[in-house]
């Protein structure tokens, strides 16, 4: 078991704020992370973290541990930004897996996040490959262009989400530099191709670019968002989107994406 000193950091609410599913606590407190191809363990004691199955390099990646978080948070200026701070502090961006990423917030197109971890353990039952570490069973993250059985996807409960997701493998199987393109763009040019593939919108391809594409002027707006926005903010219902919208470009600047998350995690919890 290797461990590590960690400074201004949660795992805790990184794991459990909404951005991530694969993943699955137990009782000896340890989190069982699926990431890509392979499972690791993980265990946070004051400030120190205790993990097995990753290499030290990769967990600091994978948890933006090498970012400082008081820099990243340094224009969090209103009230509620600094109450969702004071209240989650220690929660970072994970830096996700592209393709992992993208069936993942297809699956949690109108969804709850118990029912898209379902999902995502489902597709890889189905399309993974079978390990064990210390005695538990897991199955990896299909590769792109291996989720290749509308019917297993269906199996896997993805509802009408399974034709997206099939059609999508589908297209990246035919365009095997496409995933490389999106992840090698800018944020306009990356949202707008995640946009041209099936079942994603705006919100979906905003996550997209904020959770493995490190655009962090994405703003995913859910309807989460849309309430945090007319409830602690506007003060009132919300014309429309567009309202909604321009008032996020009005008033979010800077690391945005942070900002997001950590208001979605205060208001799911209020």
């Amino acid at each position: 078991m290797e461990e590590i000193l960690v400074l201004d950091f949660s795992l805790k609410y990184t794991l459990e704020c909404g951005q991530y599913f694969l993943y699955e606590l137990f009782e000896d407190g340890f989190y069982y992370v699926l990431y890509k191809n392979f499972y690791f363990k993980i265990k946070q004691k004051d400030n120190r973290l205790y993990f097995e199955g990753i290499l030290k390099k990769d967990l600091i990646f994978f948890f933006s541990l090498d970012e400082n978080l008081n820099e990243l948070t340094s224009d969090f200026d209103d009230e509620h930004l600094l109450l969702a701070l004071e209240k989650y502090w220690g929660m970072r961006l994970i830096r996700q897996d592209l393709w992992q990423c993208i069936i993942g917030f297809v699956c949690s197109s109108a969804s709850n996040i118990p029912k898209i971890k379902n999902n995502l353990n489902l597709i890889s039952k189905f399309f993974g490959n079978e390990k064990i570490l210390e005695g538990k069973k897991y199955h990896t993250f299909p590769l792109a262009g291996e989720i290749n059985d509308l019917i297993k996807l269906k199996e896997a409960k993805t509802g009408y989400r399974a034709k997206f997701i099939f059609e999508i493998n589908n297209i990246i199987l035919k365009n095997p530099n496409l995933l490389e393109k999106i992840e090698n763009s800018d944020y306009i040019t990356s949202k707008k191709l995640l946009m041209e593939l099936p079942g994603i919108g705006s919100k979906v391809a905003d996550c997209v670019c904020l959770f493995a594409l490190g655009h962090k002027e994405a703003f995913p707006i859910d309807t989460w968002v849309k309430q945090i926005i007319e409830k602690l903010y506007l003060k009132r219902k919300a014309k429309n989107l567009k309202e909604i919208e321009d008032y996020i470009k009005g008033n979010f600047y800077g690391h945005k994406g942070l900002k997001q998350q950590y208001l979605f995690h205060y208001i799911r919890n209020l």
